[in-house]
């Protein structure tokens, strides 16, 4: 019995080291972007992309179909994305990132959140600035 319970002990003890290291390269902010090889961070862009292709999808499915009272706020959405997001290349985004994490006060900022600022940069949106110091404060 003892040895079962060293056993399950080592177990339980790996288990939680594995999980740990996952867990810290699961965190995707500007310290990771600023590690990453150049194509990862395309892969992670076009990720980012297509989460936002599958999410439109299942807001059309899902929630026009059943929450028609939700249709305006389904379209303001879509309309911000489509303000921010089109015509902005993997390429832009890629070189905007990288000059956002060069600033140490933005690199605790996840990433999903640094293309935001990149799209809304790119078109000039003047509530920018207010948007960054937001996001510091809420990734400390």
């Amino acid at each position: 019995m003892a040895a079962y319970l060293r056993l399950f002990m080592a177990a339980v003890l790996v288990v939680t080291v594995l999980a740990g290291q996952v867990h810290a390269q699961d965190k995707r902010d500007g310290n990771y972007w600023r590690t990453i090889p150049e194509t990862e961070k395309l892969d992670i862009i076009l990720g980012f992309f297509d989460g936002m292709a599958l999410s439109e999808s299942l807001i059309h499915i899902v929630v026009r179909e059943n929450y028609s009272l939700c249709t305006d706020v389904i379209e303001s959405i879509m309309s911000q994305t489509d303000k921010y997001l089109d015509n902005l290349s993997t390429a832009q985004i890629a070189t905007g990132l990288d000059t956002f994490y060069e600033d140490a006060a933005n690199r605790k900022i996840p990433i999903f959140w640094g293309i935001w600022v990149v799209a809304r940069q790119a078109k000039g949106d003047k509530d920018v600035g207010k948007f960054i110091k937001e996001l510091r404060k809420a990734h400390k």
